[in-house]
């Protein structure tokens, strides 16, 4: 069968990071790589990278007999509505809706429109379902919900399963892929789940509590085989197993692999092996991406997370003694004082991460702080778009939304645009991309403006 396999473009209305980071869609590319083994023909089309997004045009031409989706939270309504497209085109289609958000609440997409709501994925499921649709059978299947079966289900799901990604069927995309200033780039995961628990995060829910890891030598395999200078490697903690760090830096010397890597790594991780730091920078890890979340130990402790602010501070010194550029994400906290942003400012002043992001505290229904903030919700659970990290999701209980939408403003200018973070991105990304990272923070801050001075837009 034909296949044509969809990333929908994201609602104008939705406050983003596009413009800063723009990954390539692994989850379609991982799919793809499943249905080409099946013996399907597969089109890859990134409405996030195109401009002009004539879904018409892809149907017509190409003409599939499967229309499949993915999907964040931001993007809900866009899949309905082009699903709703689809079947206005061409109501043989059969439309198949996974991704992200599918596995977190897949009745968002029980719709008329919709034949199929995949959940999770697997080569065995993904047999099961093509044969399904080609037989116009309608017996249940793991991880899968059906229209034709009221998109009930009494089998349990399952996990996804790893599959090398299908990087071709995004060829004439990939020149566009870009994380802050280093573009393009590819994306590679190496170990799915998380051995910390912190309050705010649903990673541990989506991949499980204990850690899988893949073949250190299959991934240096993947790694040599890219085309691209610069590597995202998205696992929760790349830096949290020494034995396995210390085999990936072999392969790379051995293999004389030189590419530009950016991770995440917790606190906890760069303190337990500090004295590989050096090596890692020697072979291309360039920046971390690390939780430092918060100003004191107090909010810390609230977030549950097992560094101390002593532990933070620390743990960015490594990176900066080892020429590796700490890439700082924090939690704004609804109880947040005006007292409470300006000790904030300060200790960003003193702590100097190359670079900062913000993200609202999002009391997510997978979490325990949605019982703990339920009441103080300013928008339902349903209205996803909102729940994408960037709108401010709790009710401040010691200001206005009005003027707490302010104090981040206040921050997040001066922390975004202070002499450490523009000398490291200005020796670190050429001229153009240090344009693009502008007009990134430049949509970001345009949403708070909006916020402040639109109060009316604002939920009562």
């Amino acid at each position: 069968m034909k296949v044509l396999l969809i990333r929908p473009h994201l609602n104008k209305t939705v406050t983003t990071i596009k413009k800063l980071m723009f990954g390539e869609p692994l989850g379609l590319e991982c799919v793809s790589a499943i249905l080409k083994e099946q013996g399907h023909e597969v089109l890859l089309v990134d409405f996030l990278a195109e401009s002009k997004r004539n879904l018409r045009k892809y149907i017509k031409s190409f003409k599939p007999d499967v229309v499949g989706f993915t999907s964040q939270c931001s993007d809900i309504s866009n899949v309905l509505y082009l699903a709703e497209k689809t079947k206005k085109i061409n109501h043989k289609i059969t439309v198949i809706v996974g991704g992200i958000q599918v596995t977190i609440t897949p009745e968002a997409y029980f719709s008329r429109y919709v034949d199929y709501v995949v959940k999770t994925t697997t080569r065995e499921n993904m047999k099961a379902l093509m044969e399904q649709i080609e037989k116009d059978t309608d017996e249940e299947i793991m991880g899968v919900f059906s229209k034709k079966r009221q998109f009930q289900s009494t089998i349990s799901s399952c996990e996804n399963e790893y599959v090398k990604p299908d990087r071709d069927a995004a060829k004439k995309y990939r020149h566009k892929y870009k994380y802050a200033g280093y573009q393009p780039y590819a994306t590679i995961q190496t170990s799915y789940g998380c051995r910390n628990h912190c309050s705010f995060c649903i990673r541990r829910k989506l991949e499980g509590p204990g850690l899988k890891e893949r073949p250190i030598e299959d991934v240096v395999a993947e790694i040599e085989e890219l085309k691209e200078d610069y590597v995202m490697i998205c696992d929760s903690d790349f830096l949290i197993n020494e034995k396995r760090l210390i085999r990936f830096l072999d392969l790379l010397e051995e293999r004389k692999i030189k590419k530009t890597y950016i991770c995440y790594g917790s606190v906890n991780s760069i303190l337990e092996k500090e004295y590989l730091f050096k090596r890692l920078s020697e072979n291309g890890v360039k920046a971390v991406i690390v939780g430092l979340e918060s100003f004191t130990d107090a909010f810390l402790k609230e977030y549950n997370k097992s560094a101390n602010l002593d532990d933070n501070y620390k743990a960015v010194r490594i990176l900066k003694k080892n020429g590796i550029a700490t890439w700082g994400t924090f939690i704004l906290h609804p109880d947040f004082s005006k007292e409470d942003f300006k000790t904030f400012k300060k200790y960003l002043k003193f702590l100097k991460p190359e670079l900062i992001s913000f993200t609202p505290l999002v009391p997510h229904f997978l979490t325990p702080l949605y019982k703990q903030y339920k009441d103080r919700l300013i928008y339902p659970r349903d209205d996803y778009e909102k729940w994408s990290f960037g709108d401010v999701i709790i009710y401040p209980s010691k200001m206005s939304l009005r003027r707490y939408y302010f104090e981040v403003l206040k921050l997040g200018i001066p922390a975004n645009f202070n002499w450490c973070t523009i000398k490291y991105c200005f020796t670190t990304f050429p001229v153009k991309r240090n344009i693009g990272l502008m007009f990134g923070f430049d949509q970001i801050l345009k949403v708070y403006i909006k916020n402040i001075f639109n109060p009316k837009k604002l939920p009562e």
